[in-house]
């Protein structure tokens, strides 16, 4: 069984960029949502 030894700070910048994604996600969501909420009809 070969390991990936992957070094720390690229883990972490990695692990960053994870949270970003999520965090782009969710306010794309609240947006989409606040935009119908306040869909003038």
């Amino acid at each position: 069984m070969t390991r990936f030894h992957i070094p720390s700070a690229y883990y972490l910048k990695l692990m960053q960029l994870q949270k970003l994604m999520w965090g782009i996600q969710i306010v794309k969501t609240v947006a989409i949502n606040l935009l119908t909420s306040i869909d003038p009809s």
